[in-house]
């Protein structure tokens, strides 16, 4: 009987040692919460195409970032305000969210992989306005971030293409495929895409190959404006090569998508 007891004994000391060392995991604080389900909501209103809900969303993200001076999210929240404001063609508008992030970064600590974002977001809209954003894709396409990597390959190709260098370009896609390894499906079917502007004067029919394939992804993706995109790629090749059925009907697709987005005509 004393040894039951002596045993149960140590039994309980030895779970009360065991609570006394157990601590709950600490909860996120709520303001943090709020605002890390603000940008969630913010990043699949925009993929769906509400931007004025998107626009909304990030606006009171950004607010609430600055309330408890989270600079990280700041950036972030800045980045994708640039983006959606470039895909209304509203350069200026994104331009100005960029140097308002790069400000920022200049005084705060931030991690590499925002830092990186940041520079390649500035490259795009570089690209877009004809600035020379070659030292910035270049010094990317180094990074030690996959993703980054990959997508500054894709649009340093588009630079090379915009060159007329379609070898280089080719193969900057090529690597970025091998590197990709469906990694980033988006970024895999941006490749392919590009790939088929680079064959289509040479390979017709490889052309044709790469732009169904990247229609493929971004319809398993279920990404509406990437599959207007794809579409309209493939309205132009077609009537580029003398299919005006088949130039009509992805056209006509393209329009609807465009249309049920709320767009007035194709981007």
């Amino acid at each position: 009987m004393k040894n039951k007891l002596k045993i149960s004994g140590i039994t309980l000391l030895f779970l009360f040692i065991i609570q006394a060392c157990y601590k709950a995991p600490l909860e996120q604080p709520y303001r943090i919460k709020e605002l890390n389900s603000l940008i969630l909501q913010a990043n699949k209103a925009f993929e769906r195409g509400q931007n004025e809900r998107a626009k909304n969303l990030y606006t009171e993200a950004l607010k609430k970032s600055r309330l408890i001076q989270d600079d990280n999210a700041t950036v972030i929240i800045l980045i994708s305000l640039s983006r959606l404001y470039t895909s209304e063609k509203q350069i200026k508008e994104a331009k100005n969210f960029i140097d308002t992030a790069v400000e920022l970064s200049k005084r705060a600590s931030l991690p590499e992989e925002t830092i990186e974002e940041l520079d390649f977001e500035r490259a795009r809209i570089g690209f877009i306005v004809n600035e020379d954003v070659e030292e910035f894709l270049r010094k990317l396409t180094l990074s030690e971030i996959t993703s980054i990597k990959i997508k500054s390959l894709n649009l340093l190709a588009r630079v090379r293409i915009k060159q007329n260098k379609n070898d280089e370009a080719e193969k900057l896609l090529n690597e970025a495929l091998d590197i990709n390894q469906k990694m980033s499906r988006v970024e895999e079917a941006n490749s392919l895409r590009l790939l088929g502007i680079v064959y289509l004067d040479r390979d017709k029919k490889r052309a044709e190959d790469y732009f169904l394939r990247a229609l493929e992804i971004d319809k398993e993706l279920a990404i509406p404006k990437k599959i207007a995109l794809d579409m309209q790629t493939l309205a132009i090749f077609y009537e580029k090569i003398g299919d005006q059925e088949k130039a009509k009907e992805y056209l006509m697709r393209a329009h609807e998508i465009w249309n049920g987005l709320g767009k007035d005509d194709i981007e």
